[in-house]
This record gives structure tokens, C-alpha cells and sequence, in this order.
């Protein structure tokens, strides 16, 4: 029961963070910027507000932690993948890039957080 409470803690945080970067964004110029406060800040930071109410900020940290080599993994196969996508058009080379981020994240999760 615990655990769906939790849950519904970090929906509803989630969607006030979501909201507020969404209308942070709006004010953002040029209006490319508005990119960078999309969802996925916003919803990391919802989450690890919890985590640390929750469950303390040993946890917190593991979890910022893992979010930071994905967010690397995700940087690195981006800058890839403009090759791949150029190279083998939108459909194999989505996929190929979507295999590389998985394959960069799963080695920085082993590397870092063993």
C-alpha cells in the first residue's frame, strides 16, 4: 500500500513540476530554449523530491546518479546518431541509435554504479 501511495505522490508531483517547466518554457526566447525545460527535468525532480521525503538521500543520490549516465549515454548517442540517421535513413538508423544509447547506458551503469 505503501508503495502505491508513493506512487501517486510522484504522478501528482510530477504533473505540478511538468506544468511549471511547461510554463517556464513558454517565457523562455528564442523559443528554442523552451526545449530544455521540457519533461524530463521536470519529472526527474519530482521523482527525486520524493525519493528524498521517502526513502533519504542515499537513495536519492543512487537515482540522480543513474539519471546523470543515461542523460550522458543519451548525449553521446544523439551526436552519433545524426551519422547513423544520414547514413541508413530515419528507420534503421533510429534504431540503430536507439540500440547504442541502450548499450552506452547499460556500460555507464556498470562502470559507475555496479
Amino acid at each position: 500500500m505503501r508503495e502505491l501511495v508513493l506512487t501517486g505522490i510522484k504522478a501528482l508531483n510530477g504533473g505540478l513540476f511538468v506544468v511549471g517547466f511547461a510554463l517556464l518554457g513558454e517565457t523562455a526566447v528564442p523559443k528554442r530554449f523552451a526545449g530544455l525545460f521540457s519533461a524530463a527535468p521536470s519529472i526527474a525532480l519530482a521523482n527525486l523530491t520524493v525519493i528524498v521525503i521517502a526513502k533519504g538521500h542515499a537513495d536519492a543520490q543512487r537515482q540522480a546518479t543513474g539519471m546523470i549516465v543515461g542523460a550522458l549515454a543519451m548525449a553521446v548517442a544523439c551526436a552519433v546518431g545524426v551519422v547513423l540517421v544520414r547514413r541508413y535513413r530515419a528507420r534503421r538508423g533510429s534504431v540503430a541509435l536507439c540500440g547504442l544509447w541502450l548499450g552506452l547506458a547499460e556500460v555507464g551503469y556498470l562502470w559507475v554504479l555496479r
